[in-house]
């Protein structure tokens, strides 16, 4: 019983110093966000930060990397998902079906966690936000060229691929950066997602051949 109380205190300190952490970094920046500044938020002595995290860094990539990866792999995830549908495609036409559902999904899990990811956007990690968002940009257009492969006669036009990769995920970061409202950036985000799904189909998916 008194280990599991110890547990149960541990897990809502480190929980404390996370919300904590969040609301320095948010306010301050990376940069000049304080060890004492979070642990005085969080009510508790900087011995006690260090015996759940490292320092400064290992809280920033705690707060953002767990989400980051998650939604990693919900992209990955409904890239596999349309791999099935691709099988049974024989124009681009039939490739402009409504997308809203897909990006309702990703912004639905990325306002749950919405102080992470803004903390993301908001590079006052110098150096890290260039890194993130390549990596989304990669397994998007890793994933649409798998995918494109089972559509028979169709094949991507490589640079237009990386292009609109690239597209995509900076919509995503402008809507998410500048409309808090969830529902309103849903309405947006839906919007632009079928007008890029146009894009991708008229720009970068080819028959054969070509």
């Amino acid at each position: 019983m008194k280990n599991m109380k110890k547990e149960l205190m541990d897990y809502e300190k480190r929980g404390l110093l996370i919300e904590a952490a969040k609301k320095e970094f948010l306010e301050k920046g990376y940069n000049k966000a304080s060890l004492r500044g979070i642990c005085a938020k969080a009510g508790m002595t900087t011995g006690a930060l260090y015996f759940f995290f490292d320092g400064k860094e290992d809280l920033y990539h705690t707060i953002v990397d767990g989400p980051v990866k998650e939604l990693h792999e919900m992209i990955i995830k409904h890239f596999m998902e349309d791999r099935e549908t691709m099988k049974d495609i024989h124009c681009i036409d039939e490739c402009l079906v409504d997308h809203k559902d897909v990006s309702d999904m990703f912004l639905d899990f990325i306002y749950e966690n919405y102080d992470s990811f803004q903390l993301l956007l908001s590079g006052s990690k110098e150096g890290e936000l260039e890194s993130y968002l390549d990596g989304f940009v990669q397994i998007a257009e890793k994933n649409s060229a798998t995918m494109i492969e089972l559509a028979p006669g169709f094949q991507l036009e490589p640079f237009m691929t990386h292009w609109m990769s690239h597209v995509t995920v900076d919509a995503f970061v402008h809507v998410i950066k500048h409309e808090k409202d969830k529902e309103k950036a849903k309405k947006l985000m839906g919007n632009i997602m079928n007008y890029l799904v146009r894009g991708w189909a008229e720009l970068a998916l080819l028959p054969t051949g070509k």
